[in-house]
């Protein structure tokens, strides 16, 4: 094979990253509602949920078939609905990546947008007949599990939210995200004195949607990766779809300096790091990534 190089003209660069999409990516979407004094705490103040009373969990898992940037990888998600001002998203507390694309995909998440990306051992995505199953497994634990039957959503608010999602239904969407600068303090220790809160913006462009129930959802305690913290408290339904997911650009919307910045970082900790990052005792042996 060919050896690359370190070193790559710019005029050969003009295409990095350029328009970039999560093509033919085909898995679930599943919503529920949590406890709302949950949901308080682990969203960032800037942020203020939609339904304070009822807020809501976006989750999915997906095989993305053909990204732009990569070969194919899993992915698999947890957020909230919230609003910033006028513009509604999702501010999402972690996403997990497997696959042969996994690292671009988490290295272009991370660095253009600040999407909470973290690398696990096993995202698993499964269809058989009205049946589907997916899961996410992450050091050791399974932190995430659904099986969903295809056909009614457990609750009539999620027709609501996708009455009118079909074959060559396009769905806009935003995310709202963080993006930090780190810096150090006068003893050494780590510091974020800037901050920014993005509009992450793209589209849903449908392929298929078939609305289905949860029949069971089972999250395993982690340390590392805390989704069973956003407990069921009511359970709303789930689409079982084929997408495609382009990406139309980053734009701030708000931005924190200082002590107002540095204590964001405790939202944002758990979603992109482990807690191997500020403890001394670690270690993990076996077959891991």
């Amino acid at each position: 094979m060919k050896n690359g190089s370190f070193f790559i003209p710019r005029e050969q660069l003009q295409g990095f990253m350029n328009r970039p999409a999560m093509n033919n990516q085909e898995g679930l979407t599943i919503y529920w509602q949590t406890d709302p004094a949950i949901a308080r705490r682990v969203l960032p103040p800037p942020l203020e949920l939609v339904t304070p009373d009822q807020p809501l969990v976006y989750a999915y898992a997906v095989n993305i078939r053909e990204p732009t940037f990569a070969p194919w990888y899993m992915e698999a998600g947890l957020g909230l609905l919230c609003r910033y001002g006028e513009t509604t998203g999702i501010y999402f507390l972690n996403i997990q990546l497997s696959g042969p694309g996994a690292p671009m995909g988490l290295c272009s998440g991370r660095e253009f947008s600040g999407l909470p990306k973290k690398l696990c051992e096993r995202i698993l995505v499964e269809r058989t007949d009205t049946w589907a199953h997916a899961l996410v497994e992450s050091k050791g634990r399974r932190i995430f599990e659904i099986e969903a039957e295809l056909g009614a959503y457990n609750d009539p608010l999620m027709a609501q939210f996708y009455k009118d999602v079909g074959p060559g239904c396009r769905q806009q969407g935003s995310c709202l995200l963080f993006k930090y600068e780190a810096g150090g303090g006068p003893e050494g220790q780590t510091t974020f004195p800037r901050m920014c809160l993005v509009n992450y913006d793209s589209a849903n462009d449908h392929h298929s949607w078939e609305p289905g129930s949860i029949a069971a959802l089972r999250m395993e305690p982690s340390l590392d990766d805390p989704w069973a913290e956003l407990t069921v408290v009511k359970p709303l339904g789930v689409g079982y779809s084929i997408l495609s997911n382009p990406v139309f650009g980053v734009s701030t919307l708000a931005e924190f300096e200082g002590e107002e910045a540095d204590k964001l970082f405790s939202y944002l900790f758990s979603g992109r790091w482990d807690r191997s990052t500020i403890c001394s005792g670690h270690q993990r042996y076996g077959q891991f990534l």
